[in-house]
């Protein structure tokens, strides 16, 4: 059925579920850039025991595990809501076009983007061309390359506490 003839139920049924769909891929957007800040601080803490020079070896062991466990389950929640994020940025974006929607929505919106980080770096201010340096790595690459760099940081700290402890004391 085309356009013309849809009826006026069917065309409020298709926005409330783009409604819902956008609602949904936000929710999934605020939980992948939140998970990272709460992970940081578990680490924290972690480390700190993990580090700290009147800790028994098995404490660091048991510290050091969690850190990996930690930050391996963090990998697999940061990229589980960024999955889902882009399947619902997919879906809106399709919706979109079918519809003849400005659009807003999936893969198409990063090439928008790259264009006002490209305009960022001939812009006269020094702080915009800075900034826009940042635009050239995205953030799901950073976040997930430092917690894959924590992991790492968490064996070679349960590998030092298991083989090596007086590595870890002063």
């Amino acid at each position: 059925m085309d356009d013309v003839n849809r009826a006026p139920d069917e065309s409020r049924d298709e926005l409330e579920q783009y409604a819902i769909v956008a609602n949904r891929r936000q929710q999934w957007d605020t939980l992948l850039w939140q998970m990272p800040t709460m992970v940081l601080t578990g680490e924290a803490f972690l480390f700190t025991i993990s580090l700290g020079a009147q800790i028994a070896t098995t404490g660091r062991i048991i510290a050091a595990t969690l850190s990996l466990l930690v930050a391996l389950a963090s990998l697999h929640s940061l990229a589980s809501h960024r999955l889902s994020e882009l399947a619902d940025s997919a879906w809106l974006h399709e919706y979109e076009l079918a519809h003849g929607a400005p659009e807003l929505h999936g893969l198409s919106w990063r090439g928008r983007r790259l264009g006002v980080v490209a305009a960022q770096r001939r812009s006269p201010s020094v702080t915009d061309r800075l900034i826009s340096f940042s635009g050239a790595m995205r953030s799901i690459v950073v976040w997930f390359w430092t917690m894959v760099f924590i992991a790492a940081a968490a064996v070679v700290t349960l590998v030092l506490a298991v083989g090596w402890p007086h590595l870890l004391v002063r």
